[in-house]
């Protein structure tokens, strides 16, 4: 046999290895990357469950009995008067709310802010008598509440600052404004929370309010009028809002107006829970202004002033009782039906006005007599006392009903009991009450 030469030995010996090696390494190696896209990440939606809604509409009536004089809803188109004060006359630096001339017209181009104001036992305001207009109204049965309006002044200090409520949901689109309030109960801030309006919550837009020191938790949190306009322009939340208004006439001829829908009114006592916030109101020949009492007593201002309103407008509403628990007690919220039609009331100069209330929800309210003409508001400030279909309330020591007419006798026939008569219209959405909540005894002690 031929003999390998050395060299060819190690040249076998050499591929062999070699190969050896490449099965290795093809045993080894991991298999090559494909170059695959990116998955798009899925976001993941979580459902909110809406709260039950605890009133339930039902179809609009289908016929609103016959007006009665100065009680009843009139059919009439309203009308306006031909002077400067009508809002189609209306001068550009009079202020739609209050009648009243303003330095800078542009004041009254901004959304009024509407300011939620406490009105618990023992506290004081601070800057309510700055607003131009005030709304109270009852909150949980015992105690009564303050929005207050602020278009032509922006108090760096309104004070004490409470949570929102059913009422809010209406009463802020009649007059385009911004709400300002800390926060409220789940089921009353989901309803606000799918309604258009600005709301202004504390939780929310924390930017405006601040603590007061030395204070309580029911009146320490405050707030910026002057601070909110800035954060409204700069989150693109101001408006060019044009106001209806009111109509305004500061001599009116009492003569001219309906006989039966005028009297005397020098005194007004509205009967708001008696303990909390029984509201007197009393003629001020001096100043032409109504004076305010709270409980029997004098209702200052924080520099100790007593307040005062030009006009004080009773305004009949409907309330419904919810099941929307509004404190630890139980204690259960009211829903106000403030929008359509019903009966109003207006005091100035010592005399009381009896007509109607009309808006759609989305405009400030139209004060009319039965026959279309508008009841004229004196130039100035003005109180809203919100009440309930049954309360009488009393002028000049007499009982007048929601059915009397400015003597406070009752509409209609005397054969008819008042209990009876029904000349208030239904709402255009009837609400059909839940069960009744609570109603506590005693002064809560945990009130948002």
């Amino acid at each position: 046999m031929r003999r390998l030469s050395t060299r060819a030995v190690w040249s076998t010996m050499l591929l062999l290895l070699s190969l050896i090696l490449l099965a290795l390494t093809a045993c080894s190696s991991e298999p090559p990357v494909v170059a695959t896209s990116t998955p798009e990440l899925e976001v993941v939606v979580f459902a909110t469950e809406a709260p039950t809604p605890t009133l339930t509409p039902t179809t609009p009536a289908t016929k609103a009995p016959s007006p009665t004089a100065a009680m009843g809803v009139s059919t009439a188109v309203p009308t306006t008067s031909a002077d400067e004060t009508s809002p189609a006359n209306r001068p550009p630096d009079i202020n739609p709310l209050t009648g009243l001339k303003v330095t800078d017209p542009a004041l009254l181009k901004r959304r009024p802010i509407m300011v939620r104001i406490g009105n618990d036992p023992g506290i004081q305001q601070v800057a309510l008598e700055k607003a131009d207009i005030v709304y109270e109204e009852i909150v949980e049965w015992w105690v009564t509440r303050f929005t207050g309006i602020f278009l032509s002044q922006d108090p760096e200090m309104i004070a004490p600052i409470r949570s929102a409520r059913l009422i809010n949901l209406q009463l802020v689109p009649q007059y385009q404004g911004a709400l300002a309030n800390s926060g409220g109960s789940d089921e009353v801030r989901w309803e606000l929370s799918q309604s258009d309006l600005v709301n202004l919550d504390e939780f929310f837009s924390p930017q405006p309010y601040f603590y007061r020191e030395n204070e309580g938790w029911q009146t320490r949190l405050a707030f910026d009028a002057a601070t909110a306009r800035e954060y409204m322009q700069n989150e693109d939340l101001e408006a060019d809002v044009k106001l209806r208004g009111f109509v305004y006439n500061p001599k009116p001829e009492f003569n001219d107006l309906p006989r039966e829908a005028v009297g005397d009114a020098k005194e007004a006592i509205i009967p708001y829970p008696q303990q909390t916030s029984e509201v007197r109101w009393q003629y001020d020949p001096a100043s032409g202004n109504y004076l305010r009492w709270k409980t029997g007593e004098p209702m200052e201002d924080f520099d100790g002033k007593q307040l005062s309103a030009t006009n004080v407008i009773i305004y009949f509403a409907e309330h419904q009782e919810t099941n929307i628990v509004e404190d630890s007690n139980g204690a259960t919220s009211i829903r106000i039906n403030i929008n359509g039609l019903g009966t109003a009331w207006l005091l100035r100069d010592g005399k009381i006005l009896k007509g109607n209330w009309e808006t759609n929800g989305r405009e400030t309210p139209n004060f009319i007599f039965n026959d279309g003409r508008p009841m004229p508001l004196k130039p100035g400030n003005t109180w809203v006392e919100v009440v309930p279909l049954d309360y009488e309330i009393e002028i000049d020591g007499v009982a007048h009903a929601r059915l009397s007419d400015a003597r406070g006798k009752a509409s209609g026939s005397s054969s008819q009991p008042e209990a009876e008569a029904t000349d208030e219209p239904e709402a255009t959405a009837t609400l059909t009450p839940t069960p009744i909540g609570a109603r506590p005894a005693a002064t809560p002690t945990a009130f948002q």
